[in-house]
């Protein structure tokens, strides 16, 4: 729900309604208490998995909780708690807890969670060697075990065979051990659709659990879909969770499927990567620059029907890839979309690309997308007047609906181009010499430094740190002139992944080996 598009969102809600009239129970303060006491459970995982930032805290309550007044058109607008802090008291008047059941709950909160800390601080090896530990964590993990068998298995619904039953047993260990490393390693990772889809696609009896889910939230039509494409591909939570608008499933390409060993290893990976991140000495970029390259190619080699479809899977990708770069720390993000030598391709091309792009910011303007959850600030850099003007006025609404979020700062690059923007920064700057100082124009030019011209640059305009790190997609070992002034003295990384084909694994890695550089300056 956190991820839909605001028409998968109302599509959601409809079909709660009408579970809703069947269950007069269900009154906005219902409602409430229900979403309250999940988005306090959300949080205290999280935090005791480990560390999570007030900021975090907050997005996970504000996504829960954005739900509790929409399921009656009467309740519309009613003030719900929003904060964790305001969970907490809601829930502290509404719940009565005996007093030694709470402090019994408590202290064994602090022995597990101190059985965390202390494996983190001396590492796993050291701590399995101490037999009370290990007795510890033995019946810590048969904890997990029995919780996701009984979450996975059903006697009698599988594993009839004399080698189905052990292999299928093979696999729920196997399931449960990658979620526990998953999470216990990566809990910021620890999400609504992750962990669905963690059960669901463990077990064969949940097979078509997901298209069916989705049909009868959706219906068979506007989206349903299509038996073609339920054939040859297949659908998983992450593919849906960033849908654009007017996309019909119908309408989406059929993209490659990976298998069971692809997801294990990009499993692994993700938690292998961020494991070195949070030990890292190093600290993640202040200011990321993404040049998000290959869409056109991810196009041609998937063959799809036209070069629009890896646009939209491009732009989907950047939803993911917000929410990759805030879990790892990450404020400040700047990704190029448009260069101003893209506007030289064929008409039909870029007036397709530009609607795509005012329904896709369209989301930002309202008050349930995905973009409010995290307090994201978006931003349009470059030269604007060779925008049409419907996309402009979209713009103009999106930033100034979301200029009081704090967050996260998301700038998006449309027309732009390196040079131009020093050229523009230069004559600013002279500009602005002349009135402070009131200098003449030679003397203006002759008094000129590179300080003046860098207060004109788009991150000092906006008030945001320099890039300090580059990030390009597709493989190019070139700039492009992308941020041609900041990335003087800027870390520089190559994928060879397309965008919209980028892993959050070779994300990770990227940000981790960026980390490890020590930056000089030319020193």
């Amino acid at each position: 729900m956190i991820r839909a598009s605001s028409s998968e969102r109302h599509a959601v809600i409809l079909w709660l309604r009408n579970l809703h009239r069947a269950i007069p129970l269900f009154a906005f303060e219902t409602n409430v208490f229900v979403f309250a006491t999940f988005a306090y459970g959300l949080v205290k995982t999280h935090a005791f998995l480990g560390n999570v930032t007030p900021e975090q805290v907050d997005g996970i309550v504000k996504g829960v909780m954005i739900m509790a007044d929409q399921l009656d058109a009467k309740d519309k607008g009613r003030r719900v708690p929003s904060t964790m802090a305001e969970v907490e008291e809601y829930l502290a008047k509404e719940l009565s807890f005996d007093v030694d059941e709470l402090l019994s709950m408590n202290k064994e909160t602090k022995e597990l969670t101190s059985i965390r800390k202390e494996m983190k601080k001396q590492g796993i090896g050291k701590f399995l060697r101490r037999p009370l530990s290990l007795l510890k964590f033995l019946i810590l993990k048969n904890f997990v075990f029995i919780l996701s068998g009984n979450v996975l298995a059903q006697e009698g619904t599988h594993g009839r065979s004399i080698l189905g039953k052990p292999l299928w047993w093979c696999v729920r260990k196997l399931h449960c051990f990658l979620s526990y490393f998953h999470y216990s390693m990566c809990p910021q990772t620890l999400t609504f659709d992750g962990t669905l889809d963690l059960l669901v696609s463990g077990n064969p009896r949940m097979q078509n659990v997901r298209v069916e889910l989705y049909r009868e939230i959706f219906g068979s039509k506007g989206g349903a879909p299509s038996d073609l494409l339920l054939e040859k591909a297949s659908l998983n939570f992450s593919d849906m969770e960033a849908h654009l608008p007017k996309m019909d499933m119908d309408e989406q390409p059929m993209l490659q499927t990976t298998g069971f060993h692809e997801e294990a290893t990009e499993l692994f990976k993700c938690s292998h990567y961020r494991g070195k991140l949070a030990c890292s000495p190093g600290h993640p970029p202040r200011h990321l620059g993404v040049i998000m390259d290959g869409n056109r190619r991810f196009s041609r080699n998937q063959e799809l029907s036209s070069v629009l479809c890896g646009h939209q899977i491009g732009a989907r990708k950047l939803l993911q890839v917000m929410s990759w770069a805030f879990s790892c720390g990450i404020q400040n993000l700047t990704v190029w979309a448009l260069s101003d030598d893209n506007l030289k391709r064929p008409p039909s091309e870029l007036q397709s690309l530009f609607s795509m792009m005012t329904e896709y910011i369209r989301e930002i303007l309202m008050g349930d997308a995905p973009f409010a959850i995290p307090g994201i600030r978006f931003r349009v850099i470059g030269d604007r007047s060779v925008l049409p003007d419907y996309l402009n006025e979209m713009i103009d609404g999106a930033e100034a609906t979301t200029a009081h979020n704090t967050k996260f700062n998301l700038q998006v690059a449309l027309g732009y181009g390196g040079r131009s923007e020093v050229t523009r920064a230069t004559k600013m700057a002279v500009k602005v010499k002349m009135a402070l100082e009131e200098l003449s124009l030679e003397e203006a030019v002759e008094r000129m430094t590179e300080v003046d011209i860098s207060r004109q640059i788009y991150s000092a305009q906006l008030d945001l740190p320099q890039i300090d790190a580059i990030l390009r997609t597709s493989g190019e070992n070139r700039l492009s002139g992308f941020a041609l002034w900041e990335s003087h003295h800027a870390e520089f990384a190559i994928v060879k992944e397309n965008w919209p084909a980028l892993r959050q694994s070779t994300f990770l890695k990227s940000l981790l080996d960026l980390s490890k550089r020590e930056r000089r300056f030319g020193a």
